[in-house]
């Protein structure tokens, strides 16, 4: 059986379908020939995900840490003594 074969057109038409696919989920081409396309998504910052991961990151130091204290003292002279 033979294989089919695409003409010039066909294969504009069917790469012209695949890249709106990719620029509807956030791409944008970069490079275009009739045949080929080289497309780019662009990194994006997530607030969420750097407020979760900096809680994980956050959360061990936060249990290690021991709670502060100072212990004040005033003498007989008016002196005020801090012990931390």
């Amino acid at each position: 059986m033979p294989l089919q074969v695409f003409t010039l057109e066909q294969r504009k038409e069917l790469l012209q379908k695949e890249i709106h696919h990719y620029i509807r989920k956030g791409y944008h081409v970069i490079s275009q020939t009739d045949t080929t396309a080289q497309l780019l998504k662009p990194k994006k910052f997530s607030l969420f995900w750097c407020i979760i991961m900096l809680g994980i990151l956050y959360l061990p130091f936060y249990w290690a840490s021991k709670d502060k204290t100072v212990y004040i003292e005033v003498i007989e002279t008016g002196k005020v003594n801090k012990h931390k």
